[in-house]
Order: structure tokens, then C-alpha cells, then sequence
């Protein structure tokens, strides 16, 4: 069990230093989740990359968006936490808000479109 702990510990590190480089407030229903994800991929989510296992999704989505010759909506503190396939993804705003809105991107749309709030977001795929 200390190991686990340990990791555990390893892994919330990794998200201080990312909200310290992106200069982001991550909420603690996405690092919530993020350690849920960690452990166990849950099953609605297979085929889609987590920022787990991809750290440079906002690049990935970047490339995306100018790929399909769109306007780069993404600002500074919106952080994408998941992408399906290359063609999808989902991103929120990192400004500290407790439970901020999901905003889902889907390639050859030249806009996002609003979801949900990222609580009842995860509590869908969870």
C-alpha cells in the first residue's frame, strides 16, 4: 500500500507542476478523476486518450482545429483533458471555477459546442 500511496503522491505532483507551467487552476473534481483514470480506465472511455497517457492533448487539439482550417478558439487557461480517435476532443477553462462548463470539438466543425458542467460530464462516463 505504500506504493500506491507513493503514486498516488507522484501523480498529484505532476498536476501541480502542469497548473504551475500552464499557469492553470485545474478543479478537484478533474484531479478527482484524473486519479480515478490513473488506476482504471472506466469502460465508456476506451479508445480515448487521457492527458494520463498524453500530456500534449492541447497540442494534439491545436492541430486539429488548424487542420480543419478553423479559427483557434483555445485560450491560454483552457485545458483539453480528453480526445477520442484524433477527431474529438473536450476541454474546460482552468480558471479556477469549481465546475466549469465542457466544451466538446469535433473535427470538420468549425466551433465548439457547450456540453455540461465537468461533474455531471464524469459522472456520464463514469
Amino acid at each position: 500500500m505504500i506504493f500506491a500511496y507513493f503514486e498516488i503522491d507522484s501523480i498529484m505532483n505532476d498536476l501541480i507542476k502542469l497548473e504551475e507551467q500552464r499557469r492553470i487552476i485545474l478543479p478537484e473534481i478533474y484531479k478527482d478523476f484524473y486519479k480515478r483514470c490513473f488506476v482504471s480506465i472506466p469502460k465508456k472511455l476506451i479508445g480515448t486518450d487521457l492527458l494520463n497517457n498524453y500530456p500534449e492533448l492541447n497540442k494534439y487539439a491545436f492541430e486539429l482545429i488548424k487542420g480543419d482550417g478553423a479559427d483557434n478558439f483555445l485560450k491560454e487557461d483552457d485545458f483539453v483533458f480528453m480526445m477520442h480517435q484524433g477527431y474529438i476532443f473536450w476541454f474546460f477553462e482552468a480558471d479556477g471555477n469549481p465546475d466549469p462548463l465542457v466544451y466538446g470539438y469535433h473535427e470538420t466543425n468549425m466551433f465548439p459546442h457547450k456540453i455540461d458542467r465537468l461533474s455531471k460530464f464524469i459522472e456520464d462516463y463514469i
